[in-house]
């Protein structure tokens, strides 16, 4: 006498619901760590998000920087900036750039109009600074070759520093005072914003990219010869054609710039690109690392639903004896109890889904963290659990097919 598998699941689910307390007891281990999977794929994909939202704020993919290598022992000597000869070597060696700007940056001090000040950075930049930042200019324009070619005294205001400044009425065409240097405002920028995450509201209330709204953007050549002369060339941006080359350009700018620098080490080159694959790969390690820990407290319930299993082998033990006695395979008891497993890892697979969609806003809301659920979180959580049923199911119901019918049916 064969038994369907719609039976052994009617059987699996009278036992849960006759056996409420140790049904209960069984799925615990699983739901928690299925709850602990959701919440940790959750965190790190909003964790990928957030950062792939830094990097398209900043210039995207396409990006490379050259900063000052603050790990560099300068004792050794070396000085950690660029002149004008070198930047425009640079330039010419790099003609596949799609953008070039090199960049200083003074320490912030106070920029007035009239009885009217505000504390800002100044920094001095070239026109292609609005493509490396893919940061367009919201009213009137940005700096132009001109600008730089007569060291012109214009400055573009970030939308803070405009609002500080001006309030709501129009900067184009208005003088303000920085260090006793007259600049005629000639555009505001578009306002940055992206969500701050991990409770970073100190350093800018919600927008992580406030302090780049806070700024001021003068000719490269107009702070370096009026404004503060003392000031080098610390930092350089570029724009690669596509993220592709962006590997390429980057390996290229690092050689020229050490060769500039005769092999010492002063300058960092950094490529947006490889910084998001590096970042893929940490979290990438992140996730398995606590995958693992939300995968042993599965395998804890596993071991507990193997127990109880076998203990509910030895409680059904006659009533075996009798399915065997009047016909029924061997290998349908085995099915039958395998079901009632997976039956049960199954059912704590998909409350621990719901639970773990349910905490998913308190947990952003608490670590500050934008968190993200995904159709593949689902698939991969009911997964594991039906995986856990089937591994710890599998030797309750080879004891129970492997019963001696005539033993079984002398069982009291």
């Amino acid at each position: 006498m064969a038994i369907s598998l719609a039976e052994s699941l009617s059987v699996g689910l009278a036992d849960i619901l006759t056996r409420k307390v140790r049904s209960a007891v069984t799925v615990i281990g699983i739901i928690l760590g299925v709850m602990s999977i959701m919440v940790v794929l959750a965190i790190v994909n909003g964790m990928n998000k957030s950062t792939l939202e830094w990097m398209g704020e900043r210039g995207g993919l396409s990006k490379i920087e050259v900063h000052q290598n603050w790990a560099y022992d300068f004792s050794k000597g070396g000085d950690a900036s660029f002149d004008l000869r070198e930047i425009n070597y640079i330039r010419q060696q790099v003609p596949e750039a799609a953008a070039f700007n090199p960049q200083t940056q003074l320490n912030p001090r106070e920029m007035q109009y009239g009885e009217l000040g505000y504390t800002c950075s100044l920094l001095g930049v070239f026109p292609d600074m609005v493509k490396v930042e893919d940061w367009p200019v919201k009213t009137g324009r940005f700096i132009n070759q001109l600008d730089i070619d007569n060291h012109n005294n214009v400055v573009v205001l970030g939308s803070t520093t405009a609002t500080e400044l001006f309030s709501s009425r129009s900067p184009l065409g208005q003088y303000v005072t920085y260090t006793g240097n007259r600049l005629l405002v000639v555009g505001v920028m578009e306002p940055k914003f992206l969500q701050n995450q991990g409770g970073g509201e100190s350093f800018g209330g919600e927008n992580a990219l406030e302090y780049m709204n806070q700024r001021a953007f003068v000719p490269l050549s107009t702070l370096l010869s009026k404004i503060d002369p003392n000031q080098r060339i610390n930092s350089l941006s570029l724009q690669a054609a596509d993220p592709e080359s962006a590997k390429q350009l980057r390996r290229k700018v690092e050689d020229i710039v050490l060769d500039l620098k005769r092999g010492k080490r002063l300058f960092m080159v950094d490529s947006a690109q490889e910084q998001m694959e590096q970042m893929k790969r940490n979290s990438q390690i992140f996730s398995t690392i606590f995958v693992l820990i939300a995968v042993i407290s599965l395998l804890v319930g596993g071991i507990v639903i193997m127990n109880i299993m076998l203990a509910s082998v030895k409680e059904r033990t006659r009533e075996i004896g009798v399915r065997i006695a009047v016909g029924a395979r061997r290998r349908d008891v085995f099915l039958q109890f395998l079901v009632q497993t997976v039956l049960i890892t199954g059912l704590g697979g998909v409350l621990g889904i719901i639970l773990g969609y349910g905490v998913l806003g308190g947990v952003g809301k608490y670590l500050k963290l934008q968190v993200i659920a995904s159709a593949q979180m689902i698939w991969v959580a009911l997964l594991v659990s039906v995986g856990v049923g089937l591994l710890f199911g599998t030797l309750p119901a080879l004891r129970a097919s492997t019963l001696d019918p005539v033993e079984a049916l002398r069982e009291e």
